[in-house]
């Protein structure tokens, strides 16, 4: 029992050691843990205990998605096709989508070897659906997708 007290007394001290955070400087050096850390005056006080290794990946992840422009999120996408016409078929679908919808963000892309139309942005899916159901009168063929560049100021 007393070799278990000495113990758990040794590893209490060497975390109390561990857990002893550096006064901050109050600047942010593009580190999300120094970020949370920080203290202003009227905050608490947030200890982070983190390994080098780790705080390195979480910043690595958190660059890359501001280098990345945008969001996951989704769209309805109208039409799909590859060959000769189907960059004038995908400008008639966007022609088409304007006179049914104001304002639609419509969306022509090209990624080879297909073109593709697809209209809206949101987060989730569930918020696509009402926009798929007044499309599918039109389009019937119409289905939602995940798209990979949705710029936050053109959520709703």
């Amino acid at each position: 029992m007393r070799g278990f007290v000495v113990v758990l007394f040794l590893l209490l001290s060497g975390a109390g050691l561990y857990a002893q955070v550096p006064a901050q400087t109050g600047k942010y050096n593009n580190d999300i843990f120094d970020l949370v850390a920080s203290r202003r005056l009227g905050d608490g006080q947030v200890r982070i205990l983190q390994t080098p290794e780790m705080k390195e990946l979480v910043n690595t992840h958190v660059a890359m998605n501001e280098r990345s422009g945008g969001v996951e999120g989704f769209r309805v996408q109208l039409y799909s096709g590859s060959g000769s016409h189907a960059k004038q078929e995908a400008l008639e679908i966007k022609s088409k989508v304007l006179s049914l919808l104001s304002p639609p963000q419509i969306y022509v892309e090209y990624n080879a070897p297909f073109w593709r139309v697809r209209v809206g942005s949101f987060r989730h899916k569930h918020e696509a659906l009402p926009l798929l159901h007044q499309l599918k009168s039109g389009f019937p063929n119409c289905y939602v997708v995940k798209a990979h560049d949705i710029k936050l100021e053109t959520l709703p």
